[in-house]
């Protein structure tokens, strides 16, 4: 089936698949393949590399983070409703997940925005993998002297990038059912 795309639902959807791809090479054990083993890189540091860090490492969660909140926000914020929807969702998780959250952002009372923060975050690479087992992501903005911090301890980061895709795929079908 053909559907006229936009150019950046496009992009979108290039996103999405390519990140779906890297975790379905990790779902499918790649790095123990026979495959895996006989691939031949031009760098074979990297796939040394690889072997080390696997396939979900911090670097494929900042992408995946990057393709999951950053670029529909980018391209598709114009359409509020709709992400508004997906947003709800993904604030309701972090909600109930993210700790020692401190903001004094105007915008997150009476409820804290966690996924436009994020989204900021990822943008600034304004986030940090701490060794106490969480993913500390903070927001500022100097010119409000607004600032904000959250933990979400990395037994729940597979839970954000899942209820992320959930909400991409939804709009994947969409596209292509009612499209």
């Amino acid at each position: 089936m053909s559907i006229a795309l936009t150019k950046e639902q496009d992009l979108f959807i290039q996103s999405c698949y390519t990140f779906s791809l890297l975790l379905e090479l990790h779902n499918n054990n790649l790095l123990k393949s026979t495959y895996f083993e006989g691939m031949v890189f031009r760098q074979p540091i990297i796939k040394d590399g690889l072997r080390t860090i696997g396939i979900t490492n911090q670097g494929c969660a900042l992408l995946g983070l990057y393709a999951l909140v950053l670029i529909p926000h980018e391209l598709f914020r114009t359409s509020s409703r709709e992400w508004s929807e997906i947003y709800s969702v993904v604030d309701k998780y972090l909600d109930t997940y993210a700790k020692n959250t401190i903001t004094n952002y105007k915008t997150d009372y009476p409820k804290v925005q966690y996924l436009s923060h994020i989204r900021n975050a990822v943008a600034h690479s304004s986030l940090e993998f701490s060794q106490g087992g969480v993913l500390i992501f903070r927001d500022k903005n100097k010119r409000a002297k607004e600032s904000f911090s959250t933990e979400l301890p990395l037994i729940h980061l597979n839970g954000l990038i899942e209820k992320l895709s959930c909400a991409q795929i939804n709009y994947l079908n969409s596209l292509i059912y009612n499209g």
